[in-house]
């Protein structure tokens, strides 16, 4: 059965019910029935969590945020094992770029490039290198020891792995690295 065939067949099977409910209740609980019906990717403001990863060698299992930030801001951070971290961007403008700078940056994608070309005016730090794919990102990622980057959970291959962020990962709901798409 289609999905607004389902809907319409929910909402009429409803209706005998709903005479007995004020106006704005009934249309309250139809909007919420109507939602639910939806296909998750069709819902409003789906949180999207970004895994942070690393090689699957790496010692590297648990960064806290303020490190995280301070890495994509191209500062000296260094793994457990001494080795400096480097990090990796997505694509510029894609979704999952612009909430990673918006949620660990703070920053539009306006704001971004401003605070780069200010950045590498002031002490001559440039940006973290952005690669050209999901792909690439991930093969980066396992080969160049401390790079670290961001994907989506369900984009994790044998290649990566996720690590922690202050002792969360992607699935716990107080997990810092979410936007709203």
């Amino acid at each position: 059965m289609k999905p607004l065939k389902k809907v319409a067949r929910f909402a009429v099977a409803r209706v005998e019910v709903l005479r007995s409910v004020p106006l704005l209740a009934a249309l309250g609980i139809i909007s919420t029935a109507l939602v639910a019906l939806l296909p998750r990717a069709l819902r409003a403001e789906q949180d999207v969590a970004l895994a942070v990863i690393v090689a699957p060698t790496s010692k590297l299992t648990n960064i806290s945020f303020e490190d995280l930030r301070r890495v994509f801001r191209s500062e000296r951070v260094r793994g457990v094992d001494g080795a400096r971290l480097i990090a990796l961007n997505q694509p510029p403008k894609t979704a999952d770029r612009v909430g990673f700078d918006h949620t660990v940056l703070g920053m539009d994608s306006d704001a971004v490039g401003r605070f780069w070309v200010a950045r590498k005016v002031e002490h001559g730090n440039g940006p973290p290198r952005s690669v050209t794919s999901l792909s690439t990102l991930r093969r980066v990622v396992e080969k160049l020891p401390g790079a670290i980057g961001y994907i989506r959970p369900g984009q994790l291959g044998s290649q990566v792995r996720a690590i922690r962020i202050d002792g969360k990962l992607p699935e716990d709901p107080r997990y810092a690295l979410r936007y709203k798409p």
